[in-house]
C-alpha cells in the first residue's frame, strides 16, 4: 500500500511539474505571414458576404492610359501608389501616398482567396521590400500603373508580376 501511494504522490508531482512547466513557456508571437483569417469555411464566409464594388471596374477605366511617372499625382502623370490612392477616394478611403505605407493597411490575403478590390503588392522578394502596388479585380487580372505602359491591367501569372508578388491586402469596405 506504501509502493501505491509513492507511485501515485511521484505521478502528481510528475504531472504537476509539467504543467507548471507549460504555463512557464512563451507563446510564440504571431508573425506578419499569419492570416487574419486562417480557415476554409471563414474565407468562403467572407467572399459569400463580399459586395463586388461595382464603381471600381468604372473608376479604374478613367485612369486608364495614363501615362507613369514617379512621384506623380494627376491625369498628367501617377505612378503606382497614387493611382490606388486615387481610385480608393470613391469609397472615402483616404489611403497613404506610398506603396510602403499602403501595404500596412487592412489585413493579410491568401492569394487563392484574393476579391475584387484587394490591393496586391510587389517587390524584392527576398528582401520582403514592397515596391508596387495595384488593385486586383478577379480572374488573375490587376490594374496598376506600370512605368512603360502607364496604367493598364496586368495578370498575376505574367513572369515578372509571379516572381516579385509578395502578399495582398484587404481593405474594409
Amino acid at each position: 500500500m506504501i509502493l501505491f501511494r509513492q507511485m501515485v504522490f511521484k505521478f502528481a508531482l510528475l504531472l504537476f511539474c509539467l504543467l507548471l512547466f507549460s504555463c512557464a513557456v512563451k507563446t510564440r508571437k504571431k508573425s506578419d505571414d499569419e492570416y487574419y483569417f486562417s480557415g476554409k469555411n471563414e474565407w468562403g464566409n467572407m467572399a459569400k458576404d463580399f459586395k463586388y464594388p461595382v464603381e471600381l471596374e468604372k473608376r479604374i477605366e478613367d485612369f486608364l492610359g495614363i501615362p507613369y511617372v514617379w512621384g506623380g499625382n494627376n491625369s498628367d502623370g501617377l505612378d503606382c501608389s497614387a493611382f490606388v490612392k486615387q481610385v480608393y477616394e470613391i469609397y472615402g478611403f483616404d489611403l497613404p501616398r506610398t506603396s510602403v505605407l499602403q501595404s500596412k493597411l487592412g489585413i493579410k490575403i491568401p492569394r487563392e482567396a484574393l476579391l475584387p478590390g484587394d490591393l496586391v503588392f510587389f517587390g524584392e522578394v527576398d528582401k520582403d521590400s514592397v515596391t508596387h502596388v495595384g488593385i486586383y479585380m478577379g480572374g488573375n487580372k490587376f490594374a496598376n500603373a506600370t512605368t512603360s505602359e502607364g496604367v493598364k491591367y496586368s495578370n498575376l501569372n505574367e513572369s515578372f508580376f509571379f516572381s516579385k508578388y509578395l502578399f495582398a491586402k484587404r481593405l474594409g469596405f
